[in-house]
Formats: C-alpha cells, structure tokens, sequence
C-alpha cells in the first residue's frame, strides 16, 4: 500500500510540474535576416538591436504574462535559404509573427508561405509593389512592410531631381536581375518624362557584376547631367562611382534606400561627393542620436536603417500582440494580423505608422532627401505625399 502511495504521489509531482512547463506562455517572434553572405552588414546590427529590446520587455514583465522568445535563422544573402528559413520559423517553429526578409526577391516567394501558414510577415525594407499586393492587385492578407513602396521613392527622386536641382537630361544604370532596380528605374523615368526631362540612356547589367566601365562610356557619350543607379546594394554604387571617377566623369549620381550603408561611406566617399538619394530614414537623423551613441560603444558597431526597421517591426508585433490580448484574452498570429491591418497612428521606433487595409503598405511614410556630403548623410528635405 505504501508503495502504491509512494508510485500514486511521483505520478501526482510529474503531473503538477509538466502542467506547470506547459503553462508557460510564450510569444514567439521568428527573425529571417541575412547574418553571412555578401550582405550580411543588413542583419548583424538588426540582429543585436532586437535581441536587447526583446530582453528588455521581458525584464519589464512580457507581454500579459507571456514572455517575448526571439528565434533568428541566417538566410546568407540567398533566396533559397531565405525561403527555407521561413518555411521552418513559419510551419515547424510556429511563431507568432515573422520579422523579415529585407529584400524583394525573397519577400515576393515568401508571401505565399505567409498566407498558408497564416502567420504574419512583416518584410522590412522589401519595397517592391508585388511583395503585399498579387498581380491582380489583392492584397496577401498576411504580408506586411514597414518601408515605402518602389513607385512612391522613383517618383519623389524623379520629383526632386527635376524640380529641386533642375536636373532635364538624365541616363540610368540599373540591376536588371532586380525587381526592387527595375521597378525603381520605370518609376523614375515615367515621373521624370511627365515633368518634361529625358532619360538620355538606360543601360543595364546583373547582380554581381564587378565591371561597369563599358555601361559608363556609352553614358559619358551623351550629354547625361546624371546617373541613376538603383542599386539594392552598396557595393554597386560603390563600384560604379570609383570607375567612373577612374574615367573622369563629372557626373551625380541619384540613388535610392538601397546605398544606405556606412560602408559605401568608406568605400566611395569622395566619389559620390554631392550624389542624392531617397530613404526612408537616415542614421544622422536627430532622434536616433543617444540609440546611436549608446549601441555603438556597447557593440563597437553602428546601427544602421536595417536594424531601424527591424525595431518597427517588432513594435508592431508588439502592439499586435496587445490588441490580441485586449481583443481574445490571449495571444494568437491571427489575433496580431488583424490589429496590425487595423494599426492607426501608431508610435514605433522609427515613428508613427498607419496601415493602409487594402495595400498592407504604411500610409504616406514620408521619404528623406539625402545629399553625401563630406562622405557624411545629410538630409536636405522631407518629400510627403500629397494625400
């Protein structure tokens, strides 16, 4: 009897404590980012600077009782492994919300395995049109971003260089093997024609291409006050910049929240002296001072945009995940897709955002005006939407 007893309390123990482990609440938030590979500058700060604001909400108490789980895999700068890895965060890990990818051509894949799962996504700096909204112009319920869109960033470059630096005879060299270039480069001209300029040349070339002198001299042939170089990276920029000044062209460059990377700053400084470019957000803007100041001596890196918007990102699972609470007493993916859809004027890192329903995209995010200025960003101007 005794021993039966004894068998019967164990067996009541290991009851009371595996209740207790699955009582555990758990938000789990996946992070698909680029950590090797020619891009990995993208999420090495983003990785850190999300890990420290997870640790901080979890000292702070979580969320309603459930505690924060951050859950990052390395898509090397590959679209395979970016489309691998959200298959594995999404369908085996379960997370609530994924963070990620940064790019289009991962992103584009990638919302289909959103829908299916029904989970949502939130791609960071993926601007292209195509990864919210399908060819027929439905929108992926569950695919979201916290960055502007590609027609919105050609049509303020086009806009400003036309009006501001009364810019009229323009050629264009782009990534032909990049949707986010592409779409850049069709959007600029068409805004650029209707002011009443002229694309003068438009060459081309594919990623990974390390040889742009044969593109530049056609462009030097002609009378091109300057070149657009949609560029998704900054090696590019970089690159090109050098051989041309190696050909003596005189030439600004226009560019785009792709060259956004302390590294071209280093690389290509003094060549792109006086070159303009839009972006979302800029790191020498005034607000991201202390962040700046107190992530770089306690890391010995930089922050950069990608891990601005990574930030965001996780603000809006957060509030999300708030509003599931508020909503259905506990926290579910379908719970934080719907409040992120419905999110009016709310404060995330970088600021406030509104989600336009039908496009999934922010609602007139304002672009910056960028000129590189003693190898240094310098913001000359703030380009708002009309409506």
């Amino acid at each position: 009897m005794k021993k039966l007893l004894s068998i019967l309390l164990v067996a009541l123990l290991l009851i009371g404590t595996l209740s207790g482990c699955s009582s555990k609440k758990e938000l789990k938030i996946g992070f698909n980012t680029q950590l090797t590979g020619p891009d990995s500058y993208i999420g090495q700060a983003a990785k850190i600077a999300l890990e420290e604001r997870v640790e901080e909400i979890n000292k702070a108490g979580g969320i309603g009782g459930y505690t924060l789980k951050l859950i990052t895999y390395d898509s090397r700068s590959e679209i395979t492994d970016a489309v691998a890895a959200a298959k594995r965060l999404l369908e085996q890990d379960k997370v609530h919300a994924m963070i990620g990818p940064e790019w289009t051509g991962a992103a584009v894949p990638i919302a289909q395995i959103a829908n299916d799962s029904k989970i949502p996504v939130i791609a960071t700096t993926a601007s292209n049109v195509s990864v919210t909204v399908d060819d027929d112009g439905n929108v992926y319920p569950y695919m979201f971003r916290t960055c502007f869109i590609d027609p919105y960033q050609g049509y303020a470059l086009a806009d400003y260089a036309y009006v501001d630096m009364g810019l009229r005879k323009v050629a264009s060299l782009t990534d032909i093997s990049a949707a986010y270039s592409v779409g850049i480069q069709k959007y600029f001209k068409d805004h650029f024609e209707e002011l009443g300029g002229e694309v003068v040349a438009e060459e081309g070339y594919q990623a990974n291409d390390q040889e742009f002198r044969a593109q530049l001299s056609k462009i030097d042939q002609t009378d091109a006050e300057a070149i657009l170089v949609p560029t998704p990276t900054y090696r590019d920029i970089a690159l090109i910049a050098k051989q041309g000044a190696a050909l003596n062209m005189g030439v600004i460059y226009l560019g785009v929240d792709g060259w956004v990377a302390e590294e071209l700053l280093e690389m290509a400084g003094p060549e792109l002296e006086g070159s303009i470019l839009t972006s979302g957000v800029s790191s020498d803007q005034p607000q991201f001072a202390e962040f700046n100041k107190v992530f770089e001596e306690k890391h010995g890196i930089k922050p950069n945009v990608y891990a601005y918007y990574a930030l965001d990102a996780l603000e809006m699972i957060v509030y999300g995940a708030n509003e599931s609470l508020k909503a259905h007493n506990e926290i579910t993916a379908q719970g934080i897709r719907d409040a992120i859809e419905n999110m009016k004027d709310v404060q995330l890192f970088t600021s406030k955002m509104t989600m336009e329903p039908d496009t999934h995209n922010p609602h007139n995010k304002p672009a910056l005006i960028i000129e590189i200025k003693d190898s240094n960003w310098h913001q000359l101007k703030m380009f708002e939407p009309e409506s």
